[in-house]
């Protein structure tokens, strides 16, 4: 077993990427989007279903090590299979997911065992949760306001449950004062180009005084996303 502690997460990169997408794209204009016109805009990956790829190529599940879904490079194209039996919303996040090892230039078709296959599941993972649930859009609704719990970013982003609560504590867990330079380069456009989306999710009529400068009030901040339970441990 490998201490995943030891691995040199490339954190910036992938909160970067997504960022870049998020400002530039044409075709995410509110949230949750169509993750496939996406994709389509940004790269040449093709998608195709397991049920397809199960009637038509008689390529069952098991082949593709993944049920959810999986990139492949196959004679020159790079195509995402996915699952079309699960929810829509695991499977935007699947989709989502592998996207993000195209975007970030993972090597392909590692072992479980690798080291650097759980690496890049943990940076694709950032990835997604970044380009569905932007953290700028998360922070002003919160700085408007509202309360981040799961069911808010539930309903407003149109994931997972589990996804919310991995997203919730993530964010409660860093400050985003610290981010760099070239990571903050496309917040206010990011702002921006959603505020219809944000207006709608968090009305400017219930805007609070949320001092960002202050640090108490960023550390209470924290603390009430968090479950009571989590505070402690």
């Amino acid at each position: 077993m490998f201490d995943l502690r030891n691995l040199d997460f490339d954190f910036q990169m992938a909160y970067t990427k997504a960022n870049e997408i998020l400002a530039t794209t044409s075709v995410i204009e509110t949230f949750p989007y169509k993750i496939g016109e996406l994709i389509k805009e940004q790269s040449d990956i093709r998608l195709c279903k397991y049920s397809k790829a199960l009637n038509k190529y008689g390529i069952p599940i098991e082949d593709f090590g993944s049920e959810s879904a999986v990139i492949i490079e196959y004679f020159g194209a790079n195509i995402i299979f996915y699952n079309d039996s699960e929810p829509k919303y695991r499977v935007v996040y699947s989709i989502g997911h592998e996207f993000g090892h195209h975007v970030l230039d993972h090597k392909m078709n590692l072992k479980k065992t690798d080291p650097l296959y759980s690496k890049q599941e943990i940076e694709a993972n950032y990835f997604v949760a970044q380009i569905l649930m932007p953290e700028q859009i998360i922070r002003e609704a919160v700085r408007r306001g509202k309360t981040l719990n799961n069911d808010f970013i539930k309903e407003s982003f149109g994931v997972s449950s589990n996804a919310a609560s991995k997203r919730r504590k993530t964010l409660a867990n860093y400050d985003f004062e610290w981010r760099k330079r070239e990571e903050k380069e496309y917040d206010d456009i990011i702002l921006e180009r959603y505020m219809p989306f944000i207006e709608n999710i968090a009305p400017i009529n219930k805007i609070t005084n949320y001092d960002f400068d202050n640090e108490y009030s960023r550390q209470r901040e924290r603390e009430n996303w968090l479950d009571p339970r989590e505070r402690w441990t």
